[in-house]
């Protein structure tokens, strides 16, 4: 099915946008309502993604303190809005989120992966809805510009909690232990 045609679909249930992606290349979110296909990631992409899916391992994983994913893997927020974060990582007082083909509301702790194509609805649309989800943390990478932007939820929205470029580190206030050394995780891309 051709972008155009997906425009023109548009669904309220998770289970009839789930079905409907089965029978779809590629893969699918749904933004309020819109299925919006998800472009291949880059390779410098997909080598800071594993990089950091390492880190949260030893301290998510080895320690039992609950399950780290990569995408694709649904995200229902809502019924209309289900994103597929880069890596995600639910803790174990959340263990009934997991459900056997997705998550069911908020991971504790997202972390995208700026993409040019998905940049934008990254840093505004998917920041927005993650915040009003119950998300606690959303960091941001940003390859092109070497940036990396930790947010933590404050009420209802997110705050600035660091940042740093190019070098420095950067820890987590969710997950002690997880701690990011830009050099480190740029060095050879």
């Amino acid at each position: 099915m051709s972008e155009s045609v997906a425009e023109t679909v548009r669904f309220s249930r998770y289970e009839d946008f789930r079905r409907w992606t089965e029978s779809q290349p590629g893969y699918w979110i749904l933004v309020h309502g819109e299925p919006m296909p998800s472009p291949s990631p880059s390779r410098i992409h997909q080598e800071i993604s594993i990089r950091l899916e390492l880190l949260l391992v030893d301290v998510v994983r080895r320690t039992g303190r609950g399950w780290v994913y990569n995408a694709p893997l649904d995200v229902k927020l809502r019924e209309d809005t289900v994103y597929q974060p880069d890596l995600l990582v639910v803790l174990r007082e959340h263990a009934d989120r997991l459900r056997p083909t997705h998550i069911e509301g908020a991971p504790d702790l997202i972390i995208e992966v700026l993409s040019p194509a998905t940049a934008h609805l990254d840093l505004w649309e998917k920041r927005y809805d993650y915040a009003q989800a119950g998300v606690q943390e959303y960091w941001i990478v940003d390859p092109e510009s070497r940036r990396i932007e930790p947010y933590v939820r404050e009420g209802e929205q997110f705050r600035l909690h660091a940042g740093a470029q190019h070098s420095g580190r950067l820890r987590s206030v969710l997950l002690p232990g997880f701690e990011v050394d830009l050099e480190t995780l740029f060095r050879e891309l």
